[in-house]
């Protein structure tokens, strides 16, 4: 009993220390006046990363927190469960990439790799060979680069490796030869294929076309900014680029400056490319015109926004699209790419009531689809001679995505997935369904008593919220279980099903992890998205919070036991939902979050944000992001949860001040005896192309901190 009372008073001092030492940013008296309203942003200064004391204080942030985390013995167990399972699975496959002649490219990285190398098999069946190693990239550089895109050309003969370095995902391009393993000496610069359009072959095999960003820095004016869609052909010297879609080049398109100016090439026999205006628009603006036109600088309408066209396929002279125009769980359509009328197309399928359409294949034998209901439960089905058939596949999957090689081939490829499900990936024929999953898919005891339960959250004001729970199935409704509850509302993005170790991990722990699929994502169609957006943003938060009240009205747990967890955009609605109830939620975690929307535009791609929640310029939707903002939502004296916010330095979609701002202020106005710690990373970015160890280490401090501050006890700080 004195052993436990000592440990507690410890923790209790190393808490209050850090509060202490943690509070040293200071503020500085900063005012702006927005239509007649006067805001305060005390540390507005800090938006400035070389500001040296700045620098000082993220710096002292992480050392605090990390000391305080590697004293929770039982965090290098979650990296040591993410080991072992990642050395039973032995490898990882990503990127994959099938051709016509049946040619296989992938990525694959082993049980004892940081990162994935480059491979490719003649045929499904053939014996794999190593393409690719980015070790041999810059070799006596002593940074490790990561592949984070591939694009093989028509005829598979030879490969564009996009390569990255530290989370920065700006890459450079090399071209593998695929028949002599050679890299071509030329080293193309300025690319982000992964984000802005990818790499799109001529039909001839001999060039290709990919987004061109004129500024690579993001903390550099005009990053983000009249980029341009360009030609490289092989031989060239990489600074002999063919513009061919751009602001400068294209006037008369009316193209803004954060327009992503893309280009689309169907396959080895189109007769024409497509230019897509995209962004962080839902919808986006598209002309066409011939390839054998391709340097000419005409180029004919095809849709506009309005269309609310969402996806598209060109079969011949025909356009099969999927639009959300006057349907909003979506319908497929068809008219003509010679004399197109979106206006009055041919509707292939129609409108489902009660579930979305969210992927569409065309194929020799039909075409097909898939639905989705609530965002949790798939289904597939063919459309043949205007029948529709459903596909039947071995058992229930909340999330199938589908492929194919056009409409002249009659293979469909089916991935599909489930929240403990691992990914089965079928080739479906005539025949039926054939397995041809290049990863071997091995048992895993552990998911043998967890059990998912999907339900609904009436909402305050009568909406129905989707509620997917994962826990194990002894579970005990006592109001005593530790919740982890993540979403993220933004962009018409869906929560996906899907196999997860990190919700594993947290059921192992006699934990309950919960996804809510709130309004401002894709779950139930283009209107569940706009009612989570811009002016109606504040559903997005108000969803969560009703959310986390239903799972402690339903004795699943208490306030002190509930963590709540989401990143990026998700960031407005954790940020929020913890200013509008901190009372409601014991710990948050915020990773690169969104946290100052207010000062949205201020950031490198902010002015393409504005399509999604508004811009300062006007009186509206100054009023909007001011509700969104969470840093500015912040008040004095109040008793705030325990929270943990992640962010990469090298970060180019949300900038690292935008946690900095929110971590100081927190800090300097919490009065609760709960930890507020800012965790920063010079080696990482967005995520999105983190090594596996970084991956692996940022998981275990998030989930360690949400154990420890839920009151496990084989989390807690040792001496």
């Amino acid at each position: 009993m004195i052993n436990k009372c000592l440990i507690v008073l410890f923790i209790s001092i190393i808490l209050l220390g850090c509060k202490k030492s943690m509070n040293i940013l200071p503020e500085q008296k900063f005012k702006e006046n927005y239509f007649g309203e006067t805001i305060e942003d005390p540390y507005r200064y800090a938006e400035n990363l070389n500001n040296s004391a700045v620098q000082k204080w993220i710096k002292n942030q992480s050392v605090i927190a990390e000391n305080l985390l590697d004293k929770i013995h039982k965090r290098q167990y979650l990296i040591e469960e993410q080991t072992n399972s990642d050395e039973k699975n032995e490898f990882v496959i990503s990127k994959l990439k099938v051709l016509e002649n049946d040619k296989y490219f992938y990525l694959k990285r082993l049980s004892n790799e940081n990162v994935p190398k480059l491979y490719y098999r003649k045929a499904f069946s053939e014996k794999e060979q190593l393409l690719y190693d980015p070790k041999d990239f810059r070799s006596d550089s002593g940074i490790e680069y990561v592949i984070n895109y591939i694009r093989p050309n028509w005829d598979g003969s030879k490969v564009v490796v996009s390569l990255t370095s530290k989370g920065k995902e700006i890459s450079e391009l090399l071209i593998v030869d695929v028949s002599s393993g050679k890299v071509h000496p030329e080293i193309l610069e300025n690319a982000w294929p992964s984000a802005a359009g990818g790499i799109q072959w001529l039909p001839d095999n001999k060039g290709f076309v990919y987004v061109y960003h004129p500024v690579t820095d993001p903390k550099a004016k005009g990053f983000l900014k009249n980029m341009q869609s360009v030609v490289y052909r092989l031989g060239d010297k990489p600074e002999i680029l063919k513009v061919i879609l751009s602001k400068e080049l294209n006037s008369e398109l009316a193209i803004n400056e954060e327009d992503f100016p893309v280009i689309s090439i169907e396959n080895p026999d189109a007769q024409y490319i497509l230019g897509k205006l995209t962004g962080a628009y839902s919808y986006y603006d598209a002309y066409y015109k011939s390839i054998n036109n391709i340097s000419s600088k005409e180029w004919k309408p095809l849709f506009t926004k309005s269309d609310k066209v969402k996806s598209i396929k060109i079969s011949g002279d025909s356009v099969v699209y999927r639009t959300a125009k006057d349907a909003p769980n979506f319908k497929i359509c068809m008219t003509s790419l010679i004399n197109p009328d979106f206006k009055n197309p041919q509707v292939l399928v129609e409108e489902y009531k009660d579930k979305v359409i969210t992927d569409f294949e065309l194929t020799s034998e039909g075409l097909y689809f898939v639905t989705n209901t609530n965002g949790v439960k798939a289904d597939l089905y063919k459309l043949d001679n205007a029948t529709i058939e459903a596909v039947q596949l071995p058992q229930v999957y909340g999330n199938i995505s589908i492929s194919s090689l056009g409409a002249t081939h009659p293979e469909l490829w089916i991935n599909a997935r489930g929240w403990i499900t691992n990914n089965k990936r079928y080739l479906y024929t005539s025949e039926g369904l054939i397995n041809q999953s290049l990863q071997e898919d091995v048992h895993n005891d552990k998911l043998d008593n967890i059990v998912v339960e999907e339900i609904e959250v009436t909402a305050r004001d009568g909406e129905k919220i989707p509620l997917s729970l994962i826990y194990n199935k002894d579970l005990v409704k006592n109001a005593k279980n530790r919740v982890m509850m993540d979403g993220y509302g933004s962009y018409g993005i869906s929560m996906k099903p899907g196999f997860s170790l990190r919700r594993l991990l947290w059921v192992m722990e006699g934990g309950v992890y919960a996804i809510a699929h709130v309004r401002g994502g894709g779950e139930k169609g283009d209107a569940w998205h706009k009612r989570g957006y811009k002016a109606t943003k504040s559903n997005t938060w108000n969803d969560f919070i009703d959310c986390a009240e239903f799972l402690i009205d339903r004795k699943y747990t208490n306030p002190d036991q509930l963590a709540i967890w989401s990143g990026s955009a998700g960031g407005i609605m954790i940020g929020r939902a913890i200013t509008e109830r901190p009372d409601l939620f014991g710990t948050a975690i915020v990773e690169f979050g969104s946290l100052n929307m207010l000062r949205s535009e201020m950031r490198a791609n902010g002015a393409n944000n504005v399509k999604e929640f508004g811009t300062i310029k006007d009186s509206l939707g100054f009023k909007n992001l001011l509700e969104m903002d969470a840093y500015h939502h912040i008040k004095d004296k109040e008793d705030y949860p325990a929270t943990l916010l992640t962010v990469g330095l090298n970060d180019p979609r949300v900038p690292a001040w935008f946690s900095v701002k929110f971590g100081a202020r927190i800090q300097a106005a919490n009065t609760s005896e709960k930890p507020n710690f800012l965790l920063a990373n010079s080696e990482a970015g967005h995520a999105q192309d983190d090594t596996k160890l970084i991956e692996f280490t940022r998981f275990a401090n998030i989930l360690s901190f949400a154990l420890w501050q839920t009151g496990h006890p084989e989390y807690q700080p040792e001496n």
